[in-house]
C-alpha cells in the first residue's frame, strides 16, 4: 500500500504523455503533427544510458519553461514516477527496484531534444534533460526526476 500514491502518479503523468504516435520499433522514423522528423536510435552501449538508475530527488520547472536552471536543481522532498531502471545494451529495461516490470526503451531525437520511451504494459515518454556518466535526469509534465547511477 505504502507504493499505490507513487503508482498513481506515474501512471497519471504516463496517461498525460501517451498522445504520440508509435515509436515501438528502434530505427523508425515519422513525422509528427507539426511536420517535425522524430529519430528513433535503437539501444545501444554508448548512448550512455546503459545501466542501473536509481532515483534520488524530483525537482520542479518553476518558470514554466521545460528547462532545468541550477537553482530549480534543488530536493523537492517529493518522489515520482519509478524508483529504479535498468536499461540494457540490447534495448530491453527493467523499473520499479521492488517488481522489477519488464519492457523495451528507444531513445529517440525530436528538434535536438533526445526523448527517452519505455514500453511495457504502458508507453512512458520522458525528455532527457541531462545524462552524464554519474546522473539521469528526466522531465515530464513540469517535474524533473534526478537519478544516481549505481551500476
Amino acid at each position: 500500500m505504502k507504493y499505490l500514491p507513487l503508482y498513481i502518479i506515474t501512471f497519471l503523468i504516463s496517461c498525460s504523455n501517451n498522445n504520440t504516435a508509435d515509436q515501438s520499433q528502434p530505427g523508425n522514423s515519422t513525422a509528427t503533427e507539426n511536420n517535425q522528423e522524430i529519430q528513433s536510435a535503437p539501444a545501444s552501449p554508448g548512448n550512455g544510458i546503459v545501466g542501473e538508475w536509481e532515483q534520488q530527488y524530483t525537482c520542479f520547472d518553476k518558470n514554466g519553461n521545460y528547462k532545468l536552471e541550477p537553482d530549480e536543481k534543488k530536493p523537492s522532498n517529493t518522489n515520482l514516477g519509478f524508483n529504479w531502471f535498468r536499461f540494457n545494451a540490447d534495448g530491453s529495461c527493467l523499473r520499479d527496484k521492488d517488481i522489477q516490470f519488464k519492457g523495451t526503451y528507444t531513445i529517440q531525437e525530436e528538434n535536438a531534444n533526445k526523448i527517452l520511451m519505455i514500453q511495457g504494459g504502458d508507453n512512458l515518454r520522458y525528455s532527457i534533460a541531462e545524462l552524464t556518466n554519474k546522473e539521469l535526469i528526466i522531465g515530464s509534465s513540469g517535474a524533473f526526476i534526478v537519478f544516481r547511477r549505481i551500476k
